[in-house]
């Protein structure tokens, strides 16, 4: 029968079916439906997206859900003013990893949060 353990920070360390876990894992219930949930001592939590999870999104989404919450091209232009390497990925970039360097500087110039920018993403992620 297999058994399903976590460390003790609550990480999923996987089934083990007559083989023993490494020392110190805690033994659950069940396995998780995502490896990267956590155990919180009585379930498993929600998927916590980092940055790094998140899909890759062409200019064109980007602009369309910057613009759905009053972003316009216009604004990202005033903002890039003076840094033209930013301009040129603006611009030309093909594609915007939520980890890009031009995002981190464009979230706090429109005084956004971090999970602001993270659902944006999402919604963007969704635009066909």
């Amino acid at each position: 029968m297999t058994q399903y353990f976590v460390d003790d920070a609550g990480a999923y360390l996987g089934g083990f079916d007559g083989a023993e876990p490494p020392e110190g894992a805690l033994e659950v219930p069940s396995a998780p439906d995502d490896a990267r949930q956590v155990w919180d001592g009585s379930q498993w939590g929600p998927v916590v997206l980092t940055p790094a999870d998140f899909p890759s999104l062409s200019p064109r989404q980007i602009r369309l859900a910057l613009n759905d919450i009053g972003i316009t091209s216009a604004d990202v232009a005033t903002k890039l003013a003076g840094n033209e390497a930013g301009t040129i990925e603006w611009n030309y970039a093909t594609y915007f990893k939520r980890t890009h360097p031009l995002i981190a500087a464009l979230t706090p110039a429109f005084a956004l949060t971090e999970a602001q920018v993270d659902s944006l993403w999402l919604y963007a992620a969704e635009i066909k």
